[in-house]
């Protein structure tokens, strides 16, 4: 797909890579619609997306609520707003031990994650299909390729993520829809506060996920690692050396920092 005149709709659009990803596609030529539980968060997204003289159409939807995103389907067929694109960003990211949190927590990580996000794609689909040139990106994480401790419930979102999206993208190979996923090493952002790198699992700048977020939109490259070269860690070693590789994981504490974080982030999960 080209790279500007689209609509792109960002879920968690308030923050973070969402709100960095509104920004710098409307700077490219985009107009966005954003989507975010909060209010204010959409405001803020709305100013900057305005800023570089596109539209913008802001939506308060909790992708965990079906009735949130069935009401988010009305208001777009009934404000008649298309659009090409569909940027599945939202997500929590608690961690700790999985046996010693509240399952609530994991529970509610589930539906947003995983549950809303297919939900949410499956009722967008038919705004997607129906034009002459669409995407989806998903945005996944290096979390979906390799579990670790400290993970567990978000590393099995993330692969369901991965796996949803591979099989979405078979099953519309031979059609106008395209389908990506990105898999971020640490970004740099709140989420990953307090958590300490691994030589498996860099920290990188949220403009990085932004240009990748590009890369796909443009050649739909179908998985993209960011960076690329933690293929050959997280995808050739382990299937090569899997029993070496699990080793070097535990010899090395390289998810020690997300079982020690302990980042449930409970004060941004509505129950």
């Amino acid at each position: 797909m080209k790279q500007s005149e689209n609509t792109i709709l960002i879920t968690g659009s308030g923050m973070g890579i969402g709100l960095l990803t509104a920004e710098l596609l409307a700077k490219d030529g985009n107009d966005i619609i954003g989507v975010d539980l909060d209010s204010n968060l959409i405001k803020k997204t709305k100013e900057v997306v305005e800023a570089s003289g596109r539209k913008f159409y802001g939506f308060v939807c909790d992708i965990s609520n079906s009735q949130d995103i069935e009401k988010l389907v009305k208001n777009l067929k009934k404000q008649k707003i298309k659009f090409q694109i569909l940027i599945n960003n939202a997500g929590i990211a608690p961690s700790g031990s999985f046996i010693e949190k509240d399952f609530f927590v994991w529970e509610k990580t589930i539906q947003i994650n995983i549950l809303g996000l297919v939900q949410l794609t499956h009722s967008l689909l038919p705004f997607l299909i129906s034009e002459n040139k669409s995407s989806i990106i998903n945005l996944a994480s290096i979390a979906g390729k390799f579990g670790s401790e400290g993970t567990a419930v978000y590393s099995a979102t993330k692969h369901a993520v991965v796996g949803f999206s591979q099989a979405l993208r078979m099953e519309f190979y031979d059609t106008n829809l395209a389908v990506s996923w990105i898999c971020p090493s640490m970004v740099k952002t709140r989420m990953t506060e307090g958590v300490k790198p691994s030589i498996f699992t860099p920290i990188i700048e949220p403009i990085q996920v932004v240009n990748a977020i590009r890369k796909a939109i443009l050649n739909n490259p179908g998985e993209v690692l960011v960076p690329g070269y933690l293929r050959f860690s997280v995808v050739h070693l382990p299937a090569l050396f899997p029993k070496f590789s699990l080793w070097l994981a535990v010899k090395t504490k390289a998810s020690k920092g997300w079982l020690l974080a302990n980042k449930g982030l409970e004060k941004n999960i509505r129950v």
